[in-house]
């Protein structure tokens, strides 16, 4: 089609701009109610609260070196004799004045020492240590909080979690999250037309590719997918069918019968069911999209309803 008879198309009366409708469809729409996971099981999820720091990381001076704690200020009185020696983990004693402590690679450093000097720049002379004279204050020592400070936002409400950021968020102690439970989408594809891949392909029969498209998409958007395979070309079939799956569903999303032809029943059934809030958008392919809701008879609220087009390329 040219981009005149394109343009043609979306100018016809009665279509809505899209703009407007997704404007329409997100005013309409609620959260999913949240729950509670521990980290091991929240791959995947979208944050419903953001993430603040509780403590320090890391919580106290420590030592980015196996070597010696050292204060420099008694470097000047000669080799330091070694008063303890404090391992990550250990609780450190307060450093002795003149002497240094033998300190491993992510101990806390001992209150009043002030430099840490790597083993390798270091001389032990009858069990006394001696010292480079240029070490400086602050060498080799990651600072409490120099990675995140308390009180600092980590993670804002919206984040899909990864496995970096649910190492961020067991970096400060955090055991679980508070997120939203993935969306239960329920997918559906209509025509006496479609064939499932792998069967030989009759007369006038087509295979059924948006099946997996769709699935494979909400999939990879976090969503449980309940695939209720393909409805009949009947009123009677569509509107049993859609309001089975309604109730087990928060989305449900088909793909065909929304246009006007008569073996479309799908817009038709859901406005007995529930209520087509949109349909027909001002774009192409993709025309003849549709939005609703289905209403729930076992259970409370409505599951929310989309219409595709039955063309691939439209879906």
């Amino acid at each position: 089609m040219s981009h005149n008879a394109k343009h043609d198309a979306c100018a016809q009366p009665g279509l809505m701009p899209v703009d407007e409708a997704i404007k329409q469809i997100c005013e309409s729409i609620q959260p999913v109610t949240t729950e509670i996971r521990p980290l091991s099981n929240a791959m995947g999820y979208v944050l419903a609260e953001p993430v603040v720091a509780g403590v320090d990381v890391p919580p106290a001076d420590n030592s980015s070196m196996d070597g010696y704690a050292i204060r420099v200020a008694d470097l000047a009185n000669g080799p330091l004799g070694v008063s303890q020696r404090i391992a990550a983990g250990d609780r450190p004693q307060p450093l002795q004045p003149g002497t240094c402590a033998r300190i491993f690679t992510g101990a806390e450093t001992p209150e009043g020492a002030d430099a840490v000097v790597m083993q390798e720049k270091v001389t032990l002379v009858d069990d006394k240590a001696e010292f480079p004279k240029d070490t400086r204050p602050g060498e080799n020592i990651r600072k409490k909080g120099q990675d995140i400070n308390q009180g600092k936002l980590l993670l804002e409400t919206g984040t899909r979690l990864d496995p970096i950021s649910l190492g961020l968020i067991a970096s400060i102690g955090l055991p679980e999250v508070v997120v939203y439970r993935k969306p239960v989408v329920a997918l559906l594809s209509t025509g006496n037309e479609l064939v499932e891949p792998g069967l030989p392909l009759q007369p006038g029969q087509i295979y059924n590719s948006n099946r997996y498209l769709l699935i494979n998409l909400f999939k990879n958007l976090g969503c449980e997918v309940i695939d209720a395979g393909i409805i009949q070309d009947t009123l009677a079939e569509t509107k049993s069918t859609l309001a089975r799956v309604a109730e087990q569903a928060d989305l449900v999303v088909t793909s065909g019968g929304v246009s006007v032809g008569e073996e479309d029943h799908v817009k038709p059934a859901v406005e007995a069911l529930g209520a087509l809030n949109l349909w027909r958008m001002a774009m192409k392919p993709g025309k003849p999209l549709a939005f609703g809701s289905i209403r729930k008879t076992q259970s409370e609220g409505d599951a929310y309803f989309v219409g595709l087009p039955g063309n691939p390329v439209s879906a």
